[in-house]
């Protein structure tokens, strides 16, 4: 089976290849960073299966390249992403995707995921099912409960416009790990952006 991964950051990549290229069925041709990439790797054909992030750093986001890819020929795509949100997860059902699994899957998941949806199975783990056809409530000013101390300083400067370079900056940390921190509590807010958790966090003081 012919593997592109397509995540913006390259220790996931390194790891995705290290645990893929032991396997002697599965064979990673293509690496690449955002979704347009993605594309228009998937669109020079010879790929079994594409493994994408939901969000990159800027421009296209997985669900985008998802949609294009699978309707653009016969490559299939599996989600791999931190979100285990029950919109994000709705919203890759409704772009075709036919296996969606959570970054902290085990190996042996996490192969069984690539084999089944590259041979054209469904791979959702029960818990993301019983998620995405649950009623959907939307996202709550209750949810920020749910947020570390960091994430509540992330999300505060988030509302205040500041870039992840500047919030890195402000706190003191780089500018990777406040993407990965921008990325969880949108995650944990049930968002799709940093846009709609500054609103959801102004909604909150008001």
């Amino acid at each position: 089976m012919r593997i592109l991964i397509a995540d913006d950051h390259e220790l996931t990549r390194a790891g995705l290849r290290a645990v893929i290229d032991r396997e002697p069925d599965l064979e990673v041709v293509s690496e690449v960073a955002s979704g347009e990439a993605a594309v228009a790797a998937c669109a020079e054909g010879g790929l079994d299966l594409a493994i994408l992030d939901i969000r990159f750093g800027a421009g296209m986001t997985g669900l985008e390249a998802a949609r294009l890819i699978l309707a653009a020929g016969s490559t299939r795509v599996l989600m791999l992403t931190l979100h285990d949100t029950a919109e994000y997860v709705r919203s890759a059902l409704a772009a075709g995707v036919t296996g969606y699994v959570l970054k902290d899957a085990g190996r042996e998941d996490l192969l069984h995921a690539i084999r089944t949806v590259g041979s054209g199975g469904t791979a959702l783990p029960g818990d993301l099912l019983r998620l995405a056809i649950a009623p959907s409530a939307g996202p709550s000013p209750s949810d920020l409960s749910r947020l570390t101390p960091r994430e509540h300083q992330v999300l505060e400067l988030v509302a205040q416009g500041l870039t992840n370079k500047a919030i890195g900056r402000a706190l003191g940390i780089g500018p990777g790990t406040v993407k990965v921190h921008v990325e969880k509590l949108i995650a944990k807010l049930n968002v799709t952006d940093r846009t709609q958790a500054a609103v959801l966090a102004t909604r909150a003081q008001s």
